[in-house]
């Protein structure tokens, strides 16, 4: 995928290293679905494999979940209505591109939120980005995204 700045999140993380961005978490899922349907894989499951896949039907349930988990568009080119990020209507109302240009982005307790899954991985983007800025991090930076990055 083409580095693009738009591709920015305001928290520092990259959206286009983001399945729910690139969508291929829920196009695998959409294959799977269809394939499994087209060969009735269910009445094998249930026949064949009743012991191993005794919860296929609440995995077809998960499948049809994981097939909606695509963004349409990334978070910066949101309405402010659309979302419920704090950290966009905050970046927003202080005119920032992104947190890197707010001098308490290591302490914020917005990001902090965003620990659970992404660790400290948007923090140190911001930190890179402070440093490089923001083309050259796109371009040559470590971008991270998960807590073990």
């Amino acid at each position: 995928m083409k580095n693009n700045i738009e591709l920015l999140a305001y928290c520092g993380l990259y959206c286009g290293d983001c399945a729910g961005y690139t969508g291929e978490i829920a196009d695998a899922a959409r294959v799977l679905k269809e394939t499994t349907e087209k060969y009735k894989f269910a009445q094998t499951a249930r026949h064949l494999f009743a012991k191993e896949l005794k919860d296929f039907d609440h995995f077809r349930e998960m499948l049809n979940f994981m097939t909606e988990l695509k963004c349409p568009k990334p978070c910066r080119q949101h309405n402010d209505g659309e979302v419920k990020c704090e950290i966009l209507k905050c970046c927003r109302e202080k005119g920032f591109y992104a947190c890197h240009e707010c001098d308490s982005f290591e302490t914020c307790e917005k990001l902090k939120k965003l620990g659970g899954l992404h660790g400290e991985s948007h923090i140190k983007n911001l930190r890179a980005i402070r440093e490089m800025g923001i083309e050259n991090w796109i371009k040559k930076g470590k971008r991270l995204w998960f807590a073990d990055d």
